[in-house]
């Protein structure tokens, strides 16, 4: 499960990653949670890279609720996500592509206290997780919302959670987001050694906490 994320990337370094993308207004979060609005990629009618602000926690398009009334749908498992009526859609017509610096997850010690970890690439590059996401509603009322793909976790960090996040690969972003493109070889986990942790603030337990120092390593 992914359920907190940092995405402090400018949009200089999106640049670097995607090509050019649109003028966005985002700020820079080390705390990103579940119903907030963040910047993901997405395809344009010009098969071209559109950066926009959604809301993380998909909202299925037939949800008689909307967003408001449901438990917002953030992850959707990559082995069963094909077969879900929640994702079926989105996985073969509306894939994402989500940036970040990294993403957290928490382990227990023999108390039950939660110590959460920072997760990010061995190599230092941002992460580029894959995702789905729906349109819910129709005009003042339309909501665009995502979900993060997972996959069994690698052994870089399955001591710490069993699940991770589905990573695309730099060359291969354009054939994740084409409807065209078969989604299943991209629904795996990244190789070994591909992916780093260290001890991160438990300030992360609260989601008003939000600056730089909540990666700071941690001793101990």
């Amino acid at each position: 499960m992914c359920g907190r994320y940092v995405m402090s990337l400018s949009l200089v370094q999106l640049e670097a990653l995607f090509g050019k993308l649109d003028r966005l207004n985002y700020p820079p979060s080390w705390n990103a949670a579940p119903t907030q609005s963040l910047p993901i990629i997405r395809l344009g009618r010009q098969a071209d890279f559109r950066l926009t602000n959604v809301r993380w926690g998909l909202v299925p398009h037939w949800s008689k609720t909307g967003p408001d009334g449901s438990k917002p749908l953030i992850n959707a498992r990559s082995e069963t996500a094909a077969d879900k009526p929640s994702f079926r859609q989105a996985l073969q017509r509306r894939r994402a592509l989500i940036p970040a610096d990294g993403f957290y997850e928490w382990s227990k010690d023999e108390t039950g206290a939660k110590q959460p970890w920072y997760i990010t690439r061995t190599d230092g590059q941002p992460l580029v997780m894959a995702g789905v996401w729906e349109r819910w509603g129709e005009g003042a009322d339309r909501v665009d919302s995502f979900a993060i793909l997972t996959t069994a976790a690698s052994e870089d960090i399955a001591h710490i959670h069993h699940r991770s996040p589905v990573f695309i690969s730099e060359g291969r972003f354009a054939d994740w987001l084409n409807p065209e493109t078969d989604p299943q070889p991209f629904l795996k986990a990244p190789p070994e050694g591909a992916l780093t942790l260290q001890k991160a603030s438990v300030r992360v337990n609260a989601v008003r906490e939000n600056d730089a120092s909540l990666i700071e390593p941690e001793s101990g």
